[in-house]
């Protein structure tokens, strides 16, 4: 059996343990970020820093020293060919109430992982994608935040796990379109890209970010805030995120998508990378 895991340190130690104090575990006040390591580099290493700063100062989090987890990262990325980070940063530890009081510092996780095998199978033949009987929360104070508060996800996952589709699109309780279980979404329908508007819920994620920064000169694409008849006669679907990358969809629900618009995406990102 292969391990689930290389490499895990907290606040730059070889443990392994948590006190039952800490604030991830009592509450999920924290945030993570998981990033692809690619030839012994973490891919978009900057962003992920940046998105862990922001995150921290939006939730009031003590800062770390980000300087330390960077290079903390880049040292242990030269050690594996293909894996995943996984960076955790919690409050600290506290008492048995919600309030902060008494939490010195944060402490920050790093995990290496190997990377999924699976992906590269669904790269080449495309996923089919259904549609979640479970409903995201609306939450603008945290939406686009990707916090330690996922029992949504873990839910939706478990569905995901029990039907006969690789990945579910899920909306939220305004049955507005956000995201797939761990992915966000975009499809192709008259010559435009759509992707969700993430205001009320969902995670904001790097590659979705990254996508609409630098193909402004490639393609058109609208963030959108609509409802799942919007995805009647489309031409082209994907799920992305920092790991997977542009992972094309096949299949919607009864619909048969095309691949190629997603893999020219898929390769301009690349090109420009």
């Amino acid at each position: 059996m292969k391990p689930n895991m290389y490499y895990q340190s907290i606040n730059g130690q070889a443990e392994q343990h948590l006190s039952i104090n800490n604030r991830g575990l009592a509450y999920g006040d924290g945030v993570f970020t998981t990033a692809k390591v690619l030839d012994g580099k973490v891919e978009q290493l900057a962003a992920h820093i940046e998105r862990l700063t922001t995150s921290c100062e939006t939730l009031n989090i003590a800062l770390p020293d980000m300087t330390t987890v960077t290079n903390e990262l880049i040292t242990v990325a030269k050690r594996y060919r293909l894996s995943v980070a996984k960076v955790i940063i919690t409050a600290g530890d506290g008492g048995r109430g919600y309030s902060r009081q008494g939490c010195q510092t944060s402490n920050v996780i790093i995990t290496f992982h190997p990377f999924p095998e699976h992906y590269a199978g669904l790269q080449q033949q495309g996923l089919h994608l259904g549609v979640s009987s479970l409903q995201l929360g609306i939450s603008p104070l945290l939406s686009g935040i990707k916090h330690l508060n996922r029992l949504e996800q873990v839910l939706i996952r478990q569905e995901v796990d029990n039907r006969a589709e690789d990945d579910l699109l899920v909306l939220n309780y305004f049955d507005n379109i956000v995201e797939a279980s761990a992915a966000n979404v975009f499809w192709l329908k008259n010559k435009t890209w759509y992707t969700p508007e993430l205001k009320e819920s969902g995670v904001d994620g790097l590659m979705r970010n990254h996508i609409l920064q630098t193909t402004g000169n490639y393609c058109k694409i609208e963030i959108v805030n609509v409802k799942l008849a919007a995805l009647v006669n489309i031409e082209a679907m994907f799920i992305c995120n920092s790991v997977m990358g542009i992972m094309p969809v096949r299949q919607f629900q009864h619909q048969k998508l095309a691949l190629m618009p997603c893999r020219d995406m898929a390769k301009f990102i690349e090109d420009i990378s």
